[in-house]
């Protein structure tokens, strides 16, 4: 029962460590979003570039574990084709580079 009562405390200190370095990390997190056209895209190092309405060029690195969506589907990066318009969730945390969260496909068009 001693050995309980000495591991317990430890334990729940490890805890409100790990716990308050999470709500850190996800300070650190600055969540955007941009609409533009897609300018190009590189399948080989995963990124999309799209020219904003403002004329900025902007680029994102997508994850494998990015969501992207046309309508309410799921689609794949290859389904995105230069000049379509699209909505970017983005992780601007890094100064360096803006990782997509999510894209969503807004072209109009049902099929190409």
């Amino acid at each position: 029962m001693r050995k309980y009562k000495t591991v317990f405390p430890l334990i729940m200190v490890a805890l409100m460590v790990t716990a308050a370095y999470g709500q850190e990390n996800l300070k650190n997190i600055q969540t955007k979003t941009v609409s533009g056209t897609v300018s190009n895209i590189d399948f080989v190092g995963n990124t999309i570039s799209i020219l904003t309405a403002d004329q900025h060029q902007m680029s994102f690195i997508v994850p494998n574990n990015a969501t992207i969506t046309k309508d309410t589907h799921d689609i794949g990066l290859m389904d995105i084709k230069p000049g379509h318009p699209v909505t970017i969730q983005y992780d601007a945390s890094s100064p360096a580079k803006n990782i997509a969260d999510s894209i969503s496909d807004n072209n109009p068009t049902a099929h190409e």
